[in-house]
């Protein structure tokens, strides 16, 4: 495959200098500013480590390293990635299959909405209103979906067993009305984080650099990056990316701050996070180039805030 040498540098160098931030920050300590790039300084990114963003640390923490039937807890995963917010499964609990109750859930909800005055659901992305539950209501319609899911449980979880790859077990999560094909692999990447209650495996036998579903976000930064002209498979270029990730940033002359795990080892980037890079690179550079707008700024006003727009 060809491509566009200038892009490829540009998205190595956003890769790297996202990273950078987050290790000035977190690891090293140092105030604020991390960068000197306008655009880095004051947008919203996600992570280059998805594992680094909060609401991926809190299903980790609180959902997948539960002492739980795995059942139970790729139910919950489903739920709190509908839900988006982190406060809102918390303030649901963890939702046991032997136990749970759709009406409670739809009540929970709605006092949250109705009672607190908070959103129960992340503008991260769009929830859709799953309409065709019957009900004008969000929340009326999303505990309807759930009521079906759990009755159907026992046999979604079945069919995730006979999965024989990533991608199949992706197909399984995506067939379930109003998950698509978005949530289902921020679902399955979820579920294929290493674990300490598994002795460092995941929850399922895969890995995250089986497989990636490039998401609309992905596909536009991976055109960005090609010749013109050029015709790949999204899949292509993201194993291409993940398999040179060391050599280009040498070639580039880019000291890319890798994660470590807990003796010490570098964690290349996955190629799933490789794929959520792709996302962000293509936002990044539709702010920098005026076509486009973050929805989410990031401030400075003695500590962090993220501010959702």
């Amino acid at each position: 495959m060809e491509f566009q040498q200038s892009r490829l540098e540009s998205f190595w160098w956003f890769v790297c200098e996202r990273q950078t931030i987050w290790h000035k920050r977190v690891v090293q300590g140092l105030p604020y500013p991390w960068t000197t790039h306008p655009v880095l300084q004051q947008e919203r990114f996600t992570n280059v480590y998805r594992e680094l963003d909060p609401g991926t640390q809190y299903v980790i923490t609180h959902i997948l390293e539960r002492d739980a039937p795995k059942p139970d807890k790729i139910f919950n995963t489903l739920l709190y990635r509908l839900i988006g917010r982190a406060e809102t499964h918390a303030t649901l609990g963890f939702q046991y299959l032997a136990t749970f109750n759709p009406t409670t859930l739809g009540r929970d909800l709605k006092h949250l909405r109705d009672v607190k005055g908070v959103a129960p659901f992340t503008a991260a992305y769009m929830v859709s209103a799953y309409t065709q539950m019957g009900s004008q209501d969000k929340i009326e319609n999303i505990a309807r979906l759930f009521t079906l899911l759990h009755r159907d449980f026992s046999d979604l979880y079945a069919r995730i067993e006979r999965g024989q790859s990533a991608a199949a077990v992706h197909g399984v999560l995506q067939s379930i009305y109003g998950i698509g094909n978005f949530l289902a692999y921020q679902v399955l990447v979820d579920l294929l984080y290493p674990l300490r209650i598994y002795h460092n495996a995941p929850l399922l036998p895969y890995s995250q650099d089986d497989w990636a579903s490039a998401g609309p976000g992905a596909r536009r930064g991976i055109a960005l990056l090609l010749s013109t002209g050029e015709c790949a498979h999204p899949l292509e270029v993201m194993r291409w990316l993940h398999a040179h990730q060391h050599e280009e940033f040498e070639r580039l002359g880019l000291a890319f701050p890798y994660l470590q795990d807990q003796v010490g080892k570098p964690l290349n980037i996955s190629l799933a996070n490789i794929q959520n890079c792709l996302c962000e690179f293509h936002k990044f550079v539709k702010i920098s180039n005026g076509t486009g707008r973050g929805r989410r700024k990031f401030a400075w006003h003695g500590k962090e805030q993220e501010i959702a727009k």
